[in-house]
């Protein structure tokens, strides 16, 4: 009896241990990351000042969120082709340069919003034109986005730093 005892324990310790590591390694049920790219139907944009920015310079936080629940795809790289508009004519002599740092694709979903910014120098002059919006190029589809009001753009030369998760 003890010996038919000690079998029965082991094999239900064994199915235990195996159904635990299933369990473990399982996860929960969420979405896989997505190799799509995003499109601009995916994505939601929108600008606003950051508060906080390295000494001399000043950001613009963009944000990327899910145009809807079931959104579940893929940005990457630097915002492109970066154009302000302060009414339907983009203002002249503006240049956004990609920062040259690396960064990994982020996955875009309604819980996994992402970010990247426009940087400028303080002490630059301010462009007599303040932008209405911004208009880029995602890696798959063109966005825009509502400037902040009253906001200006300061100098020529502005750098857009890559997308990044937050």
């Amino acid at each position: 009896m003890t010996t038919k005892f000690r079998r029965i324990a082991a094999a239900t310790a064994v199915a235990g241990a195996a159904f635990g590591i299933t369990a473990l390694t399982a996860g929960p049920a969420v979405a896989n990351p997505s190799d799509a790219l995003c499109t601009s139907d995916d994505v939601n944009v929108t600008v606003t000042k950051d508060p906080e920015h390295a000494a001399g310079h000043e950001a613009f936080l963009v944000d990327y969120t899910a145009a809807s629940p079931t959104t579940n795809c893929k940005l990457q790289g630097v915002p492109a082709g970066v154009s302000f508009h302060g009414g339907e004519a983009p203002i002249p002599g503006v240049t956004v340069n990609p920062e040259s740092s690396p960064a990994a694709p982020v996955n875009l979903t309604a819980s996994k919003p992402a970010f990247s910014r426009f940087v400028q120098q303080t002490g630059a002059p301010a462009n007599p034109t303040v932008p209405a919006s911004v208009e880029f190029d995602l890696e798959n589809g063109h966005v825009a986005a509502v400037w902040p009001a009253g906001e200006s753009i300061k100098g020529d030369v502005l750098t857009a730093t890559p997308i990044a998760q937050r």
